[in-house]
């Protein structure tokens, strides 16, 4: 019987598809961006918070300080700076914003958020309160004039002294309303006066 070996095409393409994997598992991926801290609260002009970006990465599985690649900058200039090391610098005692590390790496754009605030929030010396909602259970709140989206947005701030009426509705498959924290309604409605910073929760059950 004539055996015959493999073919020199049936060895090439073997050859290519082993290096297209060995070049796949070095070329590792970013795929999530988490800003240490999550959140802080500035105690008085001048005062400075250091921020660290920590990259979670994919191809081989890793997380990484990458503090020192990623572009920061935060969407209130009023309270704060940023520099291009993370190191956030209150100017104000009043207000909020997102102090964003974001990292174009092909093919994706990766970003993280911090949420800061100034301690004269919700005081006299400010013209602001802040919101922030909780939920216990599955559902969602919304805020009627925006700025609360929660899940997802549950910080706002809001002019001091204005009323913000909030929904809770509940998640599907069979989950209700239950009860406010913080506010006092028996409905999935709730008004808040912002005469101070305030927290809310909307338990479902």
């Amino acid at each position: 019987m004539n055996r015959k070996g493999p073919s020199f095409a049936g060895l090439f393409a073997a050859a290519t598809v082993l290096l297209a994997l060995s070049s796949c598992a070095r070329n590792q991926h970013l795929v999530s961006i988490q800003v240490v801290p999550p959140g802080a609260t500035f105690e008085g002009v001048g005062a400075a918070i250091q921020f660290k970006a920590v990259g979670t990465y994919i191809h081989p599985p890793e997380t990484k300080d990458i503090t020192d690649q990623v572009q920061w900058s935060i969407d209130s200039q009023n309270l704060a700076t940023v520099s291009s090391t993370g190191l956030v610098t209150a100017t104000s005692i009043c207000g909020s914003g997102n102090v964003t590390a974001s990292l174009n790496a092909p093919p994706n754009f990766v970003f993280g958020t911090a949420f800061v605030t100034g301690s004269g929030l919700g005081t006299a010396a400010c013209n602001q309160a802040l919101l922030t909602v909780n939920i216990t259970g599955t559902g969602s709140v919304t805020s009627s004039t925006g700025g609360i989206n929660c899940p997802g947005t549950c910080s706002a701030v809001f002019p001091l002294d204005s009323s913000v009426e909030l929904t809770a509705t509940p998640g599907t498959g069979g989950h209700t309303f239950g009860s406010w924290t913080g506010c006092s309604s028996t409905s999935n409605m709730c008004a808040v006066t912002m005469s101070r910073n305030v927290t809310v929760t909307a338990t479902f059950n």
